[in-house]
């Protein structure tokens, strides 16, 4: 946990030590177990280990708008989180890809899914996975006004846009990046 919130702050302050502070604080675990390290703890990019100055320039930074905060962490997930830049993205992914520890990816990051902070609390996050353009995002059968929460209507982050179909069909795809980078993890 202490590390999640430190990686978005050493990336917007342009400095590693939030990162190499933390880690080096972080206590040793035995031998034969390894950290869990992720971006975002599923459904928030929490802030509870941070100070209070630290959180407000994550706030400042991340969530200007209060929909965007859930408690005292941030309800976004990746891609809007980082406006939709890929660049940001593939360098937020590579970082966690180059930490020890097993990284954890919160479904969806992989293809640049998008949130709905119109939904109360954590369900902004919480939305169905994007499969196809079809009806549900491929997620459901059912009757879509039957669906636990909607589906993603937007026109950058929409399921008719943004889904594994389309991903798997374009080879420059981040579904497609992420996956060869993953595939040089586990060969080093």
């Amino acid at each position: 946990f202490p590390v999640m919130p430190r990686i978005f702050m050493a990336v917007r302050r342009e400095s590693r030590y939030p990162v190499s502070e933390i880690l080096a604080k972080t206590p040793a675990i035995p031998a034969n177990c390894q950290w869990g390290i992720f971006l975002r703890n599923h459904d928030e990019l929490t802030l509870e280990m941070v100070t209070d100055e630290e959180r407000d320039y994550m706030w400042a930074e991340y969530a200007k708008d209060p929909r965007m905060r859930a408690n005292i962490g941030i309800r976004r997930r990746l891609a809007p989180l980082l406006d939709n830049d890929r660049n940001q993205i593939e360098l937020f992914t590579a970082l966690l890809l180059s930490l020890p520890g097993s990284p954890i990816l919160y479904y969806g990051d992989e293809i640049g899914m998008g949130d709905n902070i119109w939904l109360g609390d954590r369900d902004a996050v919480r939305t169905p996975m994007q499969w196809t353009p079809d009806r549900n995002a491929g997620f459901s059968s059912s009757d879509p006004g039957r669906l636990f929460l909607p589906t993603i209507m937007d026109p950058v982050y929409g399921y008719q846009v943004t889904n594994v179909e389309a991903s798997m069909s374009s080879p420059s795809s981040l579904l497609h990046w992420t996956r060869r980078m993953i595939e040089i993890r586990k060969q080093n």
